[in-house]
């Protein structure tokens, strides 16, 4: 049984145990988890023990040879008319659909074109299934890494003062590329000085000087599964408040890593490294989460905050990334990609993180 059969054979399961005889599958990278198509605009239709795949006549064959599994359908007009078309033959009475992937005037067409059929949105069901990765989603995210790291230390041996912070961000996005990656798992953060408090700052043609502190959040999609990593850089050896900052929050990111363990539940993980930074003086100024799940998109389920319900799996793959934020002068967050294994956290980051190993002269 492959695994893209095993992965619907636990949809299907979440199905029957939900009470739900067909799902209408829109997410793209739902899509893609459950047949292996790395295509775009195209559904999946899933019912008792078939699998219907919709698309056009730009990715039949692609279809064809990446999800075998499944019975190809030619939308000859738009997918809602060959959706309705096609959902008799599925014998099921409703239809639940993917609420946060289909759009009010989408859902609207489906509605008229299924007319009679009760429409049930779903939300989460398939990212559920997706949360805990297999091994070969673990090597992918592990390759990812490395290809987002290998880039990083070529523009990290560049940085010189005088560059922009617009510079280093494009020369990171194509180092990725040329080490591998089909592109950046997102915009590439590179903020100097007080610039590095804005927790998503966008790159400017800000000059990066001797003596600054730069924050880099950057990652690489690679073979469709993504990395996220954040290292501090220092053109100059940093004082002793930006000393004290970095040490607290390298040493509550420490804490959560050491409290990741299955069954941890993700308030508490949250807590390990908000706790730590709380007592430092600077609750207040760590206004994100923890973390949050990493795989076929950057940010997935779970999410790690102090609102988070349920807990760690074995298998989870997340991002622990605490940081401090000061406006007007200045902000540190580390960030690393760890696996949720049965005796704790794996690191499939490895980017040294001292305060040293940040310095750069």
């Amino acid at each position: 049984m492959s695994v893209h059969d095993q992965r619907m054979d636990r949809l299907r399961h979440a199905l029957r145990r939900d009470g739900l005889g067909a799902l209408l599958v829109t997410d793209t990278a739902n899509v893609t988890y459950l047949t292996g198509f790395r295509g775009d605009d195209s559904w999946l239709l899933v019912a008792g023990a078939r699998q219907w795949f919709l698309t056009d006549s730009r990715y039949t064959e692609q279809a064809a040879a990446e999800a075998p599994q499944c019975e190809l359908v030619e939308r000859k007009e738009t997918l809602v008319k060959t959706l309705a078309e096609l959902f008799p033959a599925c014998g099921a009475r409703g239809l639940a659909f993917e609420a946060p992937s289909m759009s009010y005037a989408t859902y609207v067409k489906v509605a008229d074109g299924l007319d009679g059929v009760e429409l049930a949105a779903t939300e989460s069901l398939v990212e559920k299934l997706r949360e805990v990765k297999d091994e070969g989603e673990v090597a992918r995210i592990r390759q990812a890494v490395e290809v987002a790291e290998a880039a990083f230390r070529d523009v990290r041996r560049q940085l010189a003062p005088g560059q922009s912070e617009r510079e280093v961000a494009t020369r990171l996005d194509h180092a990725m590329r040329v080490r591998g990656a089909a592109k950046a798992s997102f915009e590439s953060i590179v903020a100097a000085r007080e610039r590095s408090s804005l927790p998503h700052a966008r790159a400017t043609d800000s000059t990066i000087g001797r003596g600054d502190a730069v924050l880099v959040d950057w990652g690489a999609q690679r073979d469709l599964y993504c990395s996220d990593a954040t290292r501090m850089l220092f053109l100059a050896p940093p004082d002793r408040r930006w000393r004290e900052i970095y040490d607290t929050v390298l040493a509550a990111q420490q804490a959560a890593i050491d409290a990741v363990r299955p069954g941890a539940p993700l308030s508490e993980v949250d807590a390990a490294a908000r706790d730590h930074i709380a007592k430092a003086g600077y609750g207040d100024r760590f206004g994100h989460g923890l973390g949050h799940g990493v795989g076929l998109r950057v940010h997935e389920r779970p999410s790690l905050n102090k609102r988070g319900e349920g807990a760690l799996a074995e298998g989870m793959v997340v991002t622990i990334e605490p940081g401090i934020y000061l406006p007007g002068w200045g902000g540190v967050r580390i960030e690393d990609l760890v696996c949720v294994r049965r005796d704790g956290a794996e690191a499939l980051s490895s980017l040294p993180k001292t305060l040293d190993a940040a310095i750069v002269e």
